[in-house]
């Protein structure tokens, strides 16, 4: 498999301070990885450095074997990355449709057939349409936000902590329907704060403690580390 996303030794954080200190990670397309760890590890801090979001002070970001390290997030969109953030990801007076639009900006053409595709994989947010994505329960505004993620045709999705705030049921949805848009054909990069719920389907994951790589391997045998559940996982 060719590395989709690779990820080296990187630093930095906010102002002065570095959340991040030595952080390395890769992705192909055909995978889901997921980053887990204690609040304050530094998970979130990593999906904004890979985004562009937060500055790299050292270390290298390739997308599709191009460095892209602190690209502008506009630039990584138009290569391929599209990123979800946990909170304030749906403009909640637009309807359903009109967040997939906004989604399209970088589009200029197929939009309908971006729209239709989405709809496939997100069939719920058909019948809703034209509600406006305020009215919305929270599993649904998430949904909306990954759906308009979609709208560039992504090879990378990455999810920031898409289930915060879900109930089981419909983190279950929503895990879901992150399966079926990897099966599509799009790699998955998310931070999830169930860690057995996101291990359990991840390909891959990476548990982060201090800023640092502290274990990393396949999903399930991570989930079976009994060193990973009791500190991590709540025994």
């Amino acid at each position: 498999m060719s590395l989709l996303l690779e990820a080296r030794e990187l630093v930095g954080g906010y102002g002065g301070t570095d959340i991040l200190n030595g952080v390395s990670l890769s992705l192909s397309r055909e995978e889901i990885v997921v980053i887990v760890g204690p609040n304050g590890a530094g998970k979130s801090t990593a999906m904004k450095a890979l985004f562009g979001l937060v500055t790299v002070r050292s270390g290298t970001v390739w997308l599709d074997g191009l460095d892209v390290t602190n690209a502008a997030p506009e630039t990584l969109v138009k290569r391929g990355m599209a990123y979800v953030p946990q909170e304030a990801n749906v403009f909640t007076t637009m309807t359903v449709e009109e967040n997939l639009d906004m989604g399209a900006y970088t589009r200029r053409s197929g939009i309908q057939a971006a729209k239709d595709r989405v709809y496939t994989l997100l069939p719920a947010l058909k019948a809703k349409r034209r509600q406006p994505a305020g009215e919305l329960s929270g599993g649904q505004r998430q949904m909306v936000a990954i759906g308009r993620a979609l709208m560039v045709d992504p090879k990378l999705l990455m999810l920031d902590e898409p289930s915060a705030g879900l109930s089981p049921k419909v983190l279950d949805e929503i895990l879901d329907a992150i399966l079926a848009i990897n099966r599509s054909g799009v790699g998955v990069l998310m931070v999830e704060q169930n860690a057995k719920a996101a291990l359990s389907m991840a390909h891959r994951g990476y548990v982060l403690q201090g800023g640092k790589n502290r274990f990393e391997g396949p999903g399930p045998a991570l989930l079976a580390n009994r060193e990973i559940a009791e500190l991590f996982l709540g025994g």
